[in-house]
């Protein structure tokens, strides 16, 4: 795409990184500062796809934290003036997607510690700003690995378009929106959202890094339903207490859920209590 028409004057789209229902994310190159970036660009500018930028747009601006991806700049690509689309400039971050990693290889307790607890922290900033995410999955955590020799691979918080402000939570319109494998059991059933949701399907991406297994598998109507009443399997199997923090994080009642910051918190406690007895053994 080196002829592709420059945005703003300054960006140039490059290379396709991914495709979603409305969007297409490139690989793209800031001309002015001479660095990559990633570009969204909306399918299509008719209206719904105009709100959403909108809406995606200001989520994202009110945003700045290391665990969320930033942005950088947006606009309205109009070079074909009868198709005029919407698009977004993020930092472009360079690491695999959790799902990826799920996919390749088996991740230790301390890897899986260190993730959840990461990205609790980002939604520990995001939900005190009044948003849900509504979307945790594997495919939004990006694992980062900054290539120094003492760092490793940290979580970062992606793709907040179908975010929401918490205090103007829409009714709902008979439409259930996220990923159907990691809905909470509110999201199902179309009733009131908190950011409550966001900490269920975090429960649900944590089971899976254990047991490398969907919970609720199948299609979107057997995967949506298969949760409302029902907990996810194979939990009481994991090491530590790990077991006890997915349960309470996969409750049916909302209320019961811990927040982001209780479940750091415990991440933290389980990462030091296992490094204690690693400790201890060692001394043994």
């Amino acid at each position: 795409m080196r002829d592709a028409p420059l945005l703003l004057g300054r960006y140039r789209p490059l290379g396709l990184l991914a495709k979603g229902g409305s969007s297409l994310v490139y690989r793209g190159h800031d001309t002015h500062l001479g660095r990559d970036v990633a570009i969204k660009l909306f399918a299509a500018g008719g209206a719904s796809e105009t709100v959403q930028f909108h809406d995606e747009l200001r989520v994202l601006a009110e945003l700045s934290h290391h665990g969320v991806v930033t942005i950088l700049d947006a606009g309205v690509d109009d070079s074909t003036p009868t198709d005029p689309r919407p698009f977004i400039v993020m930092e472009l971050v360079r690491g695999e997607t959790l799902r990826s990693i799920l996919a390749a290889r088996e991740l230790s307790p301390r890897r899986i510690g260190e993730m959840v607890f990461e990205v609790a922290e980002a939604l520990e900033y995001v939900h005190a700003r009044g948003v849900i995410h509504r979307d945790i999955t594997p495919s939004n955590i990006m694992m980062v690995d900054y290539g120094t020799t003492f760092s490793r691979p940290r979580a970062r918080l992606t793709d907040f378009g179908i975010a929401i402000d918490s205090s103007t939570v829409p009714e709902s319109d008979g439409t259930t929106t996220g990923t159907a494998a990691y809905l909470s059991p509110e999201q199902v059933r179309r009733e009131t959202m908190t950011s409550a949701v966001d900490i269920y399907s975090l429960g649900l991406v944590l089971l899976e890094c254990f047991t490398r297994r969907i919970a609720f598998p199948g299609d979107a109507l057997q995967s949506a339903t298969a949760r409302v009443g029902h907990e996810p399997p194979l939990v009481d199997a994991l090491p530590g207490s790990w077991s006890d923090l997915v349960h309470a994080m996969t409750e049916q009642d909302p209320a019961a859920r811990p927040t982001a910051a209780e479940v750091a918190t415990a991440a933290r406690r389980e990462l030091r209590s296992a490094r204690h007895k690693k400790s201890r053994k060692n001394e043994g």
